[in-house]
């Protein structure tokens, strides 16, 4: 069953991936591109590319990680330093949530130091390599 005009402006808004979405539906990546330009649905303005998000990974309901980026950051897993937070990444057990969104990057980056300083705190955010 393919995904209705409504359920991929969802996806599209929640930031996710063509990929996902076509994963979600055991479909093809080209099929959902396809339903998005048949649907005259505009995925840039959806997933707000020119914004910079904070986010978190959690595994089995624990803070693992807080990053920040462009939205399509939170699911690479290539540029990981951490070899376990890699692997954990490719194998998807890491589940990902957007935390806000910001018009620069230097609000993104602050507020995700606040929050690793945070969480670290509290013994969270094994995968962050420093406290700011």
């Amino acid at each position: 069953m393919l995904p209705t005009k409504e359920q991929l402006i969802l996806h599209l808004s929640d930031k996710m991936t063509n990929q996902d979405i076509a994963n979600i539906y055991g479909t093809t990546f080209q099929k959902i591109m396809h339903l998005i330009k048949k649907n005259g649905i505009n995925q840039k303005e959806l997933r707000k590319v020119n914004t910079y998000v904070v986010y978190e990974h959690v595994l089995n309901g624990v803070v693992v990680y807080i990053g920040s980026g462009v939205w399509y950051r939170c699911r690479r897993y290539t540029n990981r330093g951490n070899l376990e937070h890699k692997k954990l990444m490719q194998e998807g057990k890491l589940t990902y949530k957007f935390l806000a969104e910001f018009d620069s990057e230097k609000e993104a980056r602050q507020f995700e130091a606040k929050l690793i300083r945070k969480y670290k705190k509290q013994g969270l955010c094994r995968f962050n390599k420093r406290m700011y």
